[in-house]
């Protein structure tokens, strides 16, 4: 009976050390398996903080030039790469974007940005197979001439800018429009009626330039009706009564924009026809009125 009982003993113990030596194995591949993931992962971060390399191709280099403007911010601008082939001249080899490497033969580059005015950069060196990074830093500010109608609206004002001391003009835009514009003094020709013009505006590098004008205009309406309160189309001439000089034209029944001020207003009716002295204020709307003749019909034809 004894023996029967250390039997089953020994059995029973052999049985539990089984178990635990097929468990083990188990445990451990699970183990692995959560493991592989994170290494993975890990393995991926280092290899994706590694720049890419980059590659040439033969006999070549590259070219990489960085704009920032008033905001601060990288600018996409055309340049154009010119190669440099004496002192005083190069030729042109290409055109690309900023902010993107383009790849040239090695030698020496004069580069023009398409700024405003174009501005241009000289003996820039590309070599063969490297990267020349030439960053330019803040090129532009801005300027933005804000003006606003007899409604209180944009007004749909043209604007050149005019290099100082000369009839020069850089560019022309809309007014209520910023634009990007190389750092120096201009004159901005402001189209109003009558015209404005802002001498020796600085613009500085990186910073915005704003010329709020305000309400520019009032409306003048000028109604003309023959003796059959027929409306009349007839010319119109505003004019500056301390010059006499015109100021504007126009037409008869139609809305003019036209500067706060006095004006002498002609209606080129038969005869002329002339009130002075008309008072246009900043948002206002100024209304007048005239009878003129009708016009005589013409002689029928004889058969």
């Amino acid at each position: 009976m004894k023996k029967k009982i250390v039997i089953v003993a020994i059995v029973i113990v052999v049985a539990v050390l089984a178990v635990v030596f097929v468990r083990k194995p188990s445990s451990v591949g699970k183990t692995v398996k959560k493991t592989a993931p994170a290494a993975a992962k890990a393995k991926t971060r280092e290899t994706s903080a590694i720049p890419a390399k980059k590659t040439f191709s033969k006999g070549i280099g590259g070219l990489t030039v960085k704009i920032k403007g008033s905001n601060d911010k990288p600018q996409s601008l055309r340049i154009k790469a010119f190669s440099a082939d004496s002192g005083i001249s190069s030729v042109f080899s290409t055109t690309f974007t900023s902010d993107r490497m383009q790849e040239l033969l090695p030698g020496t580059y004069d580069i023009e940005i398409d700024t405003v005015p174009a501005k241009i950069y000289k003996n820039i060196n590309v070599s063969e197979g490297k990267e020349t990074v030439q960053d330019l830093g803040v090129v532009t500010g801005s300027l933005e001439v804000k003006a606003l109608n007899s409604k209180k609206r944009d007004a749909p004002i043209s604007v050149k800018i005019i290099r100082p001391k000369s009839n020069l003009t850089v560019t022309a835009v809309m007014a209520n429009r910023p634009i990007e514009i190389v750092p120096g003094l201009y004159n901005v020709d402001i189209e109003t009626l009558p015209r404005q013009t802002k001498n020796d505006v600085k613009i500085e590098g990186g910073k915005e330039t704003v010329l709020d004008l305000g309400v520019v205009s009032g409306s003048l309406m000028i109604k003309a009706e023959d003796e059959n309160k027929k409306e009349a189309r007839l010319s119109v001439r505003i004019k500056n009564p301390a010059t006499n000089t015109v100021t504007a034209s126009s037409v008869t029944n139609r809305v003019l924009e036209i500067g706060p001020g006095e004006y002498d207003v002609d209606v080129l009716a038969t005869p002329v026809q002339t009130k002075k002295g008309v008072k246009v204020s900043a948002g206002e709307e100024t209304t007048l009125e005239f009878t003129v003749q009708a016009p005589v019909p013409a002689p029928a034809r004889k058969k």
